[in-house]
């Protein structure tokens, strides 16, 4: 004792690097599997997805079917102009260019409701009436 005060160190065995080491092992070894055991998950889930055609002044389909919650895949091309894919509620924006290039938009679909679609990029008198809709549902019920 130094001036009345006791000093306490642990065991003398768990300072020893190669139990640090071990210890160390050991916890990156849970994390890496807690680490894919959440990828692996995500990776399992179908991906819904849906090729959209943008063009003078249209989106085909004009309205894009969902299931709330599930990871959704848009697949957009413009057939002869640029153009924008604009869901606002969402905060999905993409440019969409007027080579036909393919642009992918993922996100999880969102609660049950209607969604508006706009193109965000002028593309011509009839932009202002270029309009589409995400419809998600509610998750499907299956009957035994």
């Amino acid at each position: 004792m130094l001036f009345g005060t006791r000093v306490i160190r642990p065991p003398v065995d768990a300072q020893h690097p190669s139990v640090m080491k071990k210890i160390r092992w050991s916890a990156a070894t849970l994390l890496a599997a807690a680490l894919m055991a959440t990828g692996t998950a995500a990776a399992d889930r179908p991906v819904h997805e849906i090729e959209v055609t943008a063009s003078r002044f249209t989106f085909d389909p004009a309205t894009i079917q969902v299931t709330a919650g599930e990871a959704v895949r848009l697949v957009i091309r413009s057939s002869d102009g640029v153009h924008g894919f604009s869901i606002p509620k969402l905060k999905v924006d993409a440019a969409v260019p007027k080579s036909g290039a393919p642009v992918t938009v993922e996100f999880p679909a969102p609660a049950e409701g209607r969604y508006e679609i706009a193109c965000s990029e002028f593309c011509g008198t009839g932009h202002g009436k270029m309009k589409a809709a995400l419809v998600s549902s509610g998750p499907r019920q299956t009957t035994r």
